[in-house]
């Protein structure tokens, strides 16, 4: 289905929620439903931080534990809890901002951790997280790793997955019920969750953010991404959680989801634009760089060269652009 963007205007709740903002300019915590409480990451859930949702219920959940853990604490210390006193936490993917702090928490709490199958090798260990990134293979890897682990060091650690959620497959935490819904294609085990249903979706790394989607990684996919995406448009949620904006979307969250989506389409045009112009190979698009609006740090050339050939496969497919010799050449007529 072709779903057309009528305004791209970027719209937050307002009433509640948004009040909620005046106590100060980003509390710790946000109740979005009953017992159902956003726990913001610093800086606005930027990556390397992430959102977290607190579920105060019978079974006390946490569904990602990428938030800074002095966030979470203040949280379930404002809902009457301890770190102690937590009984599970389900994982949306492998990504570090989003299991985060999640094998310390299961030491201090002795609390299950679940997550999607396809998520136990990437989450597991820092091997099987470069793995399933793909950043093993890259020549720069040795060099690299002294430099992720003091931009992440919760990379080092190995964590302890106690269950796998199924999806579809309700998960109670009492009064709360978590739908999982497998959406593949930013990773190949990326997991949204409704609320008590599908009309508040937990929208993970369908982040909706300015930036677009992110696909840098061999196990994610452009074009599950783009059907997923659909798919989600189709269900016409009435709130989306992100896990990298600061508050819950609900005016013109259809708006900005197909608006996301069609990143990919200017993603596309930008790189046949710069092939044109001579920008003719990967490296050469990467240096630009042409999906990144900057390159903070070497790593990030992986992540940028990873989502390029993605495209670049596409279009040769497609037949937009053909190589001859050593590099991209348009395609004409």
């Amino acid at each position: 289905m072709q779903h057309v963007l009528c305004c791209p205007i970027r719209r937050e709740l307002s009433g509640p929620l948004a009040r909620a903002d005046l106590m100060s300019e980003f509390p710790a915590h946000i109740e979005i439903e009953p017992r159902v409480h956003l726990v913001r990451g610093l800086n606005r859930g930027r990556f390397p931080e992430a959102n977290t949702l607190l579920i105060d219920d019978e079974i006390l959940t946490l569904v990602d534990a990428g938030s800074d853990l002095g966030q979470v604490t203040r949280a379930m210390k404002d809902l009457g809890h301890k770190l102690d006193e937590l009984d599970r936490i389900v994982l949306t993917h492998f990504h570090i901002d989003h299991k985060g702090h999640a094998e310390q928490l299961r030491q201090i709490s002795d609390c299950e951790v679940m997550c999607h199958p396809l998520a136990v090798k990437g989450t597991s260990t820092f091997q099987g997280w470069a793995e399933e990134c793909g950043i093993n293979d890259h020549p720069s890897y040795d060099e690299w790793i002294p430099l992720l682990l003091e931009w992440m060091p919760l990379l080092s650690s190995d964590y302890e997955i106690t269950g796998h959620y199924q999806n579809m497959k309700p998960i109670s935490c009492g009064e709360v019920e978590l739908i999982p819904l497998h959406l593949p294609g930013h990773t190949k085990d990326h997991t949204c969750f409704g609320i008590n249903g599908l009309e508040i979706l937990l929208l993970v790394d369908i982040d909706i953010s300015r930036f677009g989607a992110f696909y840098g990684n061999v196990v994610g996919d452009i074009r599950d991404f783009k059907d997923c995406l659909n798919h989600v448009i189709d269900l016409c949620p009435k709130i989306g959680i992100s896990s990298h904006l600061p508050n819950p979307v609900s005016d013109g969250l259809q708006e900005l989801l197909v608006e996301f989506l069609g990143v990919f389409d200017k993603r596309e045009a930008e790189i046949l634009k710069r092939i044109s112009e001579g920008h003719n190979t990967v490296k050469k698009l990467a240096a630009m760089p042409t999906i990144y609006p900057r390159i903070p740090f070497d790593p990030y050339y992986f992540f940028e060269e990873c989502m390029l050939e993605q495209h670049i496969e596409i279009l040769l497919e497609d037949g937009s652009i053909y190589v001859e010799g050593d590099h991209l050449e348009i395609a004409r007529g």
